[in-house]
């Protein structure tokens, strides 16, 4: 398997179980239950908007490597703009009689550029160590420190949770649901950054178990 390719499934591992837990966490929440079922729909849209997002991010910095630039090289905005041809089908799809989304990026640019470059940084960082012999873990393992790897997911999770918070300023509801729009949001983003740092330290656990023991095991 191409390492572009191993990295894009396991960004797809990280963001589905992100997205399952969050989801789950909300419906446990009884006053937004009717809510989330209107919101379920498009919050499932959002997470496969990013995964294509990511895919494009993860291999346009993998061709980047091949080819031997360095990341200095690579043009964020560039990127950022490339990115919106993935907003745009999802907005199209989106859309409802009950819902409309008309994409502030003065909103978010800044974050999006900097998710965008924490992504690149990763892909250079594993790249630059990875030893085809290795399976992703051992890559992973070979490029940072445990506590290193976590505080690189849980940042990037983090900046994605502000970027969707900061989305909902592009969001228009129709009817009685538009009272709760505001009240969901902020639920929402408390659950997002509680399950980032969650995901953030199983995955990281995964990864460094494979090793033989993580590093409360080694202490």
């Amino acid at each position: 398997m191409k390492k572009a390719d191993i990295l894009c499934d396991k960004d797809s591992e990280i963001m589905s179980e992100f997205s399952r837990l969050c989801l789950k966490r909300l419906d446990s929440y009884l006053p937004l239950k009717l809510f989330l079922s209107l919101f379920q729909s498009f919050y499932d849209e959002n997470v496969l908007k990013e995964l294509k997002k990511n895919r494009m991010i993860i291999l346009h910095a993998t061709e980047a490597f091949d080819h031997g630039r360095s990341r200095g090289e690579i043009d964020v905005t560039e990127l950022f703009e490339l990115t919106k041809t993935v907003d745009h089908e999802f907005a199209r799809k989106v859309s409802n009689p009950f819902f409309s989304l008309t994409i502030k990026y003065d909103d978010f640019a800044d974050i999006r550029k900097k998710r965008i470059g924490a992504s690149v940084n990763m892909v250079f960082e594993l790249l630059g160590n990875w030893q085809d012999d290795l399976p992703y873990a051992g890559n992973v393992r070979g490029t940072y420190e445990e506590d290193v790897f976590r505080g690189v997911l849980g940042e990037m999770l983090h900046l994605y949770n502000l970027e969707t918070r900061m989305l909902s300023s592009s969001i228009t509801l129709h009817g009685p649901a538009a009272r709760a729009k505001d009240i969901f949001a902020d639920k929402l983003f408390t659950i997002m950054e509680k399950t980032a740092r969650d995901i953030a330290a199983v995955h990281t656990l995964k990864v460094y178990a494979d090793n033989g023991s993580s590093s409360a095991d080694r202490q």
